[in-house]
């Protein structure tokens, strides 16, 4: 996968965002790697971050960061989940959170001698 876009106001301002298809594994280990080599990694809004992110709608796993001209990069995967528009752009945590089963409620009061 390749995506291209531009942004700027003039031509002494224009700067791209180039996608690189990844595995997961890769994009997972991302965000370490980036700032082991002193690359911010970046999270969808261009903060710092120390996980990527998940773009819900695809779904895809995906970390930001900045090549010296100001380019943004970023690593992509996508995932085998089913998508979940209404949760936007979340945290790789928060995925991962999200798709774990819960545990049934345990009965924790006694009544009448039995636990």
């Amino acid at each position: 996968m390749l995506g291209l876009w531009g942004a700027g106001a003039a031509p002494q301002k224009t700067t791209t965002h180039i996608a690189f298809a990844a595995v997961l594994d890769d994009v997972l280990a991302a965000p370490q790697r980036l700032q082991s080599a002193g690359i911010p990694a970046l999270d969808f809004n261009g903060e710092p971050t120390d996980e990527p992110v998940v773009l819900a709608w695809m779904p895809a796993a995906s970390v930001y960061f900045r090549d010296p001209d100001g380019h943004l990069l970023e690593y992509i995967a996508m995932l085998d989940d089913r998508p979940r528009p209404e949760d936007g752009v979340v945290t790789w945590r928060q995925w991962t959170l999200a798709l774990q089963p819960h545990a049934p409620a345990r009965n924790t009061f006694v009544t009448r001698g039995y636990l």
